[in-house]
């Protein structure tokens, strides 16, 4: 499976620095933050079935904190000689929007990220953007943790990262099968914390996948959301994406190339139920949320039916409980979505059925409208070849690369898929 790339912000894997020397000036008080936030984000995860609101809590912050950091980082944004301070060990990530370096801090011996943006694709607003809501954002436990460093060399805009030494969520997914269930209710317990902060503070991510989820050890026992180059202020209007993506929220796939959308953070919500799906399948529910996509088809069918209903093809596996809250995070409707932070009421519930249980029962129940069982396994096959696969042949790649359109039978149908990148 390709991955996806929005905005070209993808950062491949992210680093870690702890030289107090080079913080800003607000230093104390982030560190006051961090503990205060700390206790506080403990105490809920302690507590997964509390009462929790459908919308975010009112933020006490606005965007004049971050006009002020992008001012500050923009005052002292000096040219600097890299080999002088840092000593490069490998390239962990890039992209047209530039690379991801890892380093060591040649007087601390500490070891980060370095997250170099090209100037001649970014401007210095987007750069100092970008780097002002990560450092914004970086108190929260779950959200990858900015050092306070950022320069510039005559090519590239630079800031640093705390090093996430064991890669991201799409690398430890095995295709076709997906995590273990502990393992995926850990991890997303860690991002619907993450999420539930971004949004008390107005900020809406919109890049949700799991690339841009990134580990600090292979059974999710920390993870840390990352990549804000996409962020945007809740209610702020931006222009439709260029193409979609399964992480793509309905309203977006299917709005004109001319309309403007105002961000909100359904739009989040929407791309973590589809990483929720991904952890734990291997696969992609479907390819776009589009009518023209037959699994969304299958799926809106179900949505639009009281409950209980047949359960679509690809969500079989998935208990009453999982499918009600997949129900809620992957409502077609906008406005009735639940808040990202209500999956943490239901990690005490099995998610997925055991083999040769009630799976086999729902295999029976075929939903009137749904595909005859021959189109249906070719509707399958289809979508295994979407699977997640970090391992992809290097050659396939390449050629889906330069392969502009992609053409698929699917019994008497031909349908069409185009690698894609998303740009605002």
């Amino acid at each position: 499976m390709t991955k996806y790339v929005l905005y070209e912000t993808d950062t491949g894997k992210q680093v870690k620095q702890t030289n107090k020397s080079c913080r800003p000036a607000s230093a104390i008080h982030n560190h006051l933050s961090r503990l205060i936030l700390r206790r506080d984000t403990a105490s809920l995860l302690r507590q997964p079935s509390a009462k929790m609101s459908s919308s975010p809590m009112p933020s006490r912050t606005s965007p004049d904190v971050l006009e002020e950091l992008q001012l500050h980082a923009a005052q002292n944004l000096e040219k600097v000689e890299i080999s002088r301070y840092y000593e490069v060990i490998r390239e962990l990530g890039k992209g047209t929007y530039g690379k991801v370096d890892l380093v060591v801090h040649r007087i601390r011996g500490t070891k980060m990220a370095l997250k170099f943006l090209c100037k001649k694709t970014t401007n210095l607003r987007s750069f100092l953007r970008e780097y002002s809501i990560s450092l914004y954002l970086s108190p929260c436990p779950f959200i990858i943790d900015m050092l306070g460093i950022a320069f510039q060399t005559d090519e590239y805009y630079i800031f640093a990262q705390e090093y996430a030494l064991a890669g991201d969520l799409f690398d430890i997914i095995p295709p076709q099968v997906g995590l273990p269930e502990v393992v995926a209710k850990r991890c997303g317990r860690q991002v619907a914390v993450a999420l539930d902060y971004l949004h008390c503070k107005k900020l809406v991510h919109r890049d949700i996948k799991p690339e841009n989820v990134l580990l600090f050890d292979r059974e999710c026992h920390r993870v840390k959301l990352s990549d804000f180059g996409m962020a945007q202020w809740a209610g702020a209007p931006v222009r439709r994406v260029s193409g979609t993506i399964p992480y793509t929220a309905p309203e977006l796939s299917q709005a004109a190339p001319w309309q403007g959308i105002c961000v909100d953070y359904s739009l989040d919500v929407w791309a973590f139920g589809v990483l929720l799906f991904c952890t734990l399948t291997g696969n992609f529910p479907w390819e776009a949320a589009l009518p023209s996509d037959p699994f969304y088809q299958e799926f809106l069918r179900w949505q639009r039916r009281p409950s209980p209903a047949p359960v679509p093809t690809q969500w079989r596996r998935f208990s009453d409980e999982a499918l009600h809250t997949f129900r809620r995070l992957l409502s077609p409707e906008p406005p009735c979505r639940c808040a990202a932070r209500d999956v943490l009421s239901q990690l005490g519930c099995r998610w997925t059925l055991p083999e040769g249980s009630g799976e086999d029962a729902r295999d029976a129940r075929a939903e009137p409208g749904s595909p005859p069982p021959e189109e249906e396994q070719q509707l399958v096959d289809r979508m295994k070849q979407q699977t997640l696969s970090p391992a992809a042949d290097e050659e396939e790649e390449e050629e889906e690369e330069n392969q502009a359109v992609v053409a698929v039978e699917t019994g008497s149908r031909v349908l069409l898929a185009a690698p894609i990148e998303i740009c605002v």
